[in-house]
């Protein structure tokens, strides 16, 4: 059991660096007006959020979740329609989720009681 708590954890902390990683890379060709990568990057990683999302179900909040995938959902539209100022906001708030996901399934005294 507390082998698989393990695993788990390293499994949602690989997901969560790679989005904040692709966040990050979001934010420097929104903010260079580089749209057509933007737009490719923010479906990239739409798809493979909304696959790893199914997996993380089992052990993560499912309104974590659909927040994460809400947000992401407004990020690709906002790349679509080169809203720079929504884009960038949604960027950076994706990056707090996945933070935030992380934070809350780590053990410590905090969240066990």
């Amino acid at each position: 059991m507390i082998i698989a708590m393990f695993l788990s954890l390293d499994y949602l902390d690989k997901v969560c660096t790679l989005v904040e990683n692709n966040s990050a890379e979001l934010e420097t060709l929104i903010n260079e007006e580089k749209w057509l990568e933007a737009d490719k990057l923010s479906n990239q990683l739409y798809y493979s959020w909304i696959k790893e999302a199914k997996v993380m179900s089992i052990f993560v909040n499912h309104a974590e979740i659909d927040m994460m995938n809400n947000e992401i959902l407004k990020l690709t539209q906002y790349v679509k329609c080169k809203s720079k100022d929504e884009a960038l906001a949604s960027s950076h708030v994706i990056k707090f989720y996945s933070k935030s996901i992380v934070d809350l399934q780590k053990v410590n005294i905090s969240n066990i009681f």
